[in-house]
């Protein structure tokens, strides 16, 4: 699987360890930055890899910040993208399993680097559960981003 990775400085450590790990469970990962701790912002780094993603350049994504907040905010402004902020291994399987979602979003000042491994384990195995009412939903937020495009 192709995962796109990316992070501003408040990720910046988590996200070196998180490629690391990715690429070693044989992931192809692309770390689309930052690559320092030197201040930047967060919307760049969060549009970069939710673009990738929504293109289909990538599978999946993986962006961080200090919060996951921001940074989530971004990555669900671009069409096709369901980014969802996990602190837990409960929000990592529901963002999964209930909505599809293709970028794991990690709140870096609120997750020690164990927590979060676990957390992008989970949510890496963690099926959609096709057909029945989550398809429908998420048929559902595909035809809302279509119709705000519209009307944009």
């Amino acid at each position: 699987m192709k995962v796109a990775v990316g992070a501003d400085h408040g990720g910046f450590a988590l996200k070196a360890k998180l490629v690391k790990r990715l690429q070693a469970k044989g992931y192809e990962v692309a770390d689309l930055g930052t690559h320092s701790p030197e201040p930047c912002d967060y919307p760049l780094i969060g549009y970069k890899v939710a673009r990738a993603v929504g293109q289909g350049l990538f599978e999946r994504g993986v962006l961080l910040c200090k919060s996951g907040i921001g940074i989530a905010v971004v990555a669900n402004k671009v069409r096709g993208v369901r980014a969802g902020v996990c602190g837990d291994v409960f929000d990592a399987k529901r963002s999964r399993a209930h909505n599809d979602a293709n970028v794991l979003v990690l709140g870096a000042e609120k997750l020690t680097p164990a927590k979060a491994a676990r957390i992008a384990d989970i949510w890496f195995s963690t099926p959609f559960e096709a057909g029945g009412r989550h398809e429908r939903r998420v048929r559902q937020i595909a035809a809302i981003e279509r119709k705000e495009r519209l009307r944009s």
